[in-house]
């Protein structure tokens, strides 16, 4: 009896904790999976050479040579890959730079 007493004032004693610091606000992280979702749509609806051109070079940091290779196009295929998908994510996104001129 005894010993279950000790075990519950045990448990009951709080364990000292540090508050996180919540360097995003809930409305902007919001903001921010909204955006990644509406991006993510609008790269769905490029065709699929342009997209892993962009995906390669503009999410993953390759060259435009390296990503040339991985795709098995020459350098200035991969190149017009990426500008002609960036043209076509600005019009899909287009509407974006409004919202954002707003905040």
């Amino acid at each position: 009896m005894v010993n279950a007493c000790l075990d519950r004032l045990r448990r009951a004693k709080g364990h000292p904790t540090t508050p996180l610091e919540d360097i995003y606000p809930v409305a902007d992280r919001t903001t921010q999976v909204d955006t990644a979702i509406v991006v993510q749509q609008a790269l769905m609806r490029l065709p699929v050479e342009q997209r892993a051109a962009l995906v390669a070079v503009d999410m993953q940091g390759y060259s435009i040579a390296d990503t040339a290779q991985m795709l098995g196009v020459a350098e200035g295929t991969g190149k017009s890959r990426c500008a002609r998908g960036r043209v076509r994510l600005g019009q899909l996104l287009g509407y974006l730079n409004t919202t954002a001129g707003q905040r």
